[in-house]
């Protein structure tokens, strides 16, 4: 990937160091994009201002979240703008409350701690070692000076402290965790039966049709369109333009040539005498030297190496020590290896742990790749070096130009002599094109893109691509003709329809079964099978989470049976009848538990952060003067 844009541009140090850096937010230190004190903030909090670019901000990263979480498309159901920015202004609230609370009460990083967290982050080092250059010009790319950023590390560090102070004090009484064992541990005994509406028993009228088109116009509108106009920059399209000298090629190739050449390897046995507390050094010698010359006189190495050698991890196998590379043997064993010919026998050896014979039974390993099978590869790897410079030049200027005349492209593309292009009409859900990239279409429908019209900081995308696009045309809603859309409203209706009898159906069949009535019974009358499911868990498989949830959540029976249901989300209505409720409290699962402890120390930070929120002051700005507001960029 484009390593130097990743750490060194705009776009990536939003989505990269900031995160880094920010616990758990991303969104301070942005005022400084704003100039004057004339535009309204999005509220006050202790007197400290929440800007409107500080919540188009936070908002568009939500809508990028919600977007990757469901796929890429938002659903309808929760794509509600007024509600979701209240929601990103209710927890920005929260993020200066807890920060200004940290503040005062002296929560610090010392200097130990922040050098060890700077030294660490991936962002600043160059092969995996710290980069005072690297980090520097990174953190003036972000807009911070050194002693800035560093400050935003000790305060973000000492939101840290306040967090784990509290979630990792939490703690769970013993009689709360033999009651989670047990529920967690309960079994439950269940038979279901299955109402289904058959759809082609519902009829659906002309006029049903026109009055859900006229009440409900909204839902049958065309998704909003646009079009951008985008300029696009790839590492394949800039190594293509560079040219490499062989020279130069066959220099990096002698430059790296260890890298290109196997590492010895060698299969080797050895016997060895130990030096004794009582035995001078000669007689040792002199024992080696006779079991030398037994060898050379025909006697077998790995029998007298098995007879005679002092190494307990190979003397039984022969002497036989197996493959051993550079590095591996004390100096004076591997100097005599390593300049041994195969078959050879070594003249007695002096270690620190004895007296040793070698012998050399194979070589393998140490080839060099030529350059020819290697020149193809450099060449690449040479090039993609270059442009990996220049596309980070590239970048920064163009985010240099774009940020400094916000409302075109063009200055930009006629001084680096780059295209711009416009794409075709494209929705949220769009998948053709440059559209196809889930990030263009949400920053492509970013208020910043497109309510206010300015151009966007770079986009990374996969295949080593920057893009930076700004809207050309927007297309608003429109209302589709009936025609269009009547089938989709039949079918609609049909299953509303279907929902509601099977609801009625399945609501009067349960009050049947609490006066009497019995599950078998009912299926006779329902010519339907009952579905008998034994003893089931809380996660049971193949058992929908809704379906879960009741039965859990239905009462124990004291005698005979318990009866509820609840319509599925395909119309369907199911009939739960619990016979029998085991507990087992053996299973004291410790990893469910400590998750106990987790969920207990969460629920306390909020309720700790909840408290400092209703104690601060905060005015909010009404919404709709936020609405003026943000025309205003």
């Amino acid at each position: 990937m484009l390593q130097a844009i990743r750490d060194k541009v705009t776009g990536w140090i939003a989505y990269g160091i900031i995160f880094l850096i920010s616990i758990p937010f991303a969104l301070w230190g942005v005022n400084s994009y704003l100039g004057g004190g004339e535009v309204l903030p999005a509220a006050t909090v202790n007197g400290e201002e929440i800007s409107v670019r500080d919540l188009d901000q936070a908002y568009a990263n939500y809508r990028q979240r919600l977007s990757q979480l469901f796929g890429g498309t938002i659903p309808e159901s929760f794509d509600n703008d007024s509600i979701m920015r209240e929601q990103v202004l209710g927890q920005l609230i929260e993020e200066f409350v807890l920060r200004q609370y940290t503040q005062q009460q002296r929560y610090r990083i010392g200097d130990d701690e922040l050098n060890k967290m700077i030294r660490g982050m991936d962002a600043f080092q160059r092969d995996g070692q710290f980069d005072t250059e690297i980090y520097q010009s990174q953190v003036r790319s972000l807009g911070y000076s050194p002693v800035g950023f560093e400050q935003e590390l000790r305060l973000n560090g000492s939101i840290e402290q306040f967090q784990n102070g509290i979630r990792e004090s939490a703690f769970v009484v013993p009689v709360f965790e033999s009651q989670f064992t047990k529920l967690s541990n309960q079994t439950r005994k269940l038979r279901m039966l299955t109402y289904r509406v058959d759809p082609a028993s519902i009829q659906v009228h002309a006029e049903e049709i026109e009055q859900q088109y006229q009440s409900q116009a909204d839902r049958y509108r065309t998704p909003e369109r646009v079009k951008i106009d985008y300029i696009e920059l790839s590492l394949d399209g800039i190594k293509q333009n560079i040219t490499v000298s062989e020279d130069d090629v066959f220099a990096r190739y002698q430059e790296s040539q260890g890298a290109y050449t196997s590492a010895e390897i060698r299969e080797a046995s050895h016997i060895l005498l130990k030096v004794g507390a009582d035995e001078a050094a000669d007689e040792a010698l002199a024992r080696i030297t006779e079991i030398r010359e037994r060898i050379t006189n025909g006697e077998n190495f790995a029998d007298l190496a098995r007879e005679f050698s002092e190494d307990p991890g190979s003397a039984e196998s022969g002497g036989d020590l197996g493959e051993i590379e550079r590095g591996v043997m004390v100096q004076t064993f591997e100097a005599a290896l390593f300049s041994m010919e195969v078959g050879q026998l070594s003249e007695p050896v002096k270690t620190a742990f004895g007296w040793h014979l070698i012998k050399l039974r194979s070589v393998s390993g140490g080839e060099t790749q030529s350059f020819e099978s290697l020149k193809s590869s450099l060449e690449d790897e040479i090039k993609t070096e270059l442009a990996e410079s220049q596309i980070y030049d590239l970048v920064e200027n163009l985010a240099n130009l774009a940020y400094e005349q916000p409302d075109s492209l063009l200055p930009a593309a006629d001084q680096l002599g780059l295209p711009v292009q416009t794409s075709d009409w494209f929705d949220r859900s769009a998948q053709q094109g440059i559209a196809a990239e889930q990030k263009i279409r949400q920053v492509a429908f970013s208020p910043e893109v497109l309510t206010q019209g300015l151009n966007s900081e770079a986009i990374e995308l996969g295949g080593d691509r920057v893009v930076f696009l700004r809207l050309n045309q927007r297309e608003a809603p429109t209302l589709q003709p009936l025609e269009q859309v009547q089938e989709r409203i039949k079918s609609e209706l049909i299953q509303a329809k279907a929902r509601e009898r099977s609801l009625k159906i399945g609501t009067d069949a349960i009050a049947d079964l609490k006066s009497g009535k019995t599950l078998d019974d009912l299926a006779r009358e329902w010519s339907s099978s009952i579905n008998d499911l034994g003893f089931i868990e809380r996660n049971q498989s193949g058992i929908s989470a809704a379906v879960l949830g009741r039965v859990f959540s239905m009462p124990k029976p004291d005698q005979g049976m318990v009866f509820d249901g609840l319509s599925q989300a395909n119309g369907e209505y199911v009939v739960l009848e619990l016979s029998a409720v085991l507990s087992n409290d053996a299973n004291n699962d410790r990893e469910a538990l400590d998750g106990l402890a987790e969920a207990r120390g969460g629920a306390e930070y909020q309720s700790v952060l909840k408290l400092l929120t209703s104690r601060a002051d905060v005015v909010r700005t009404p919404a709709e003067d936020l609405s003026d507001t943000s025309a205003n960029y």
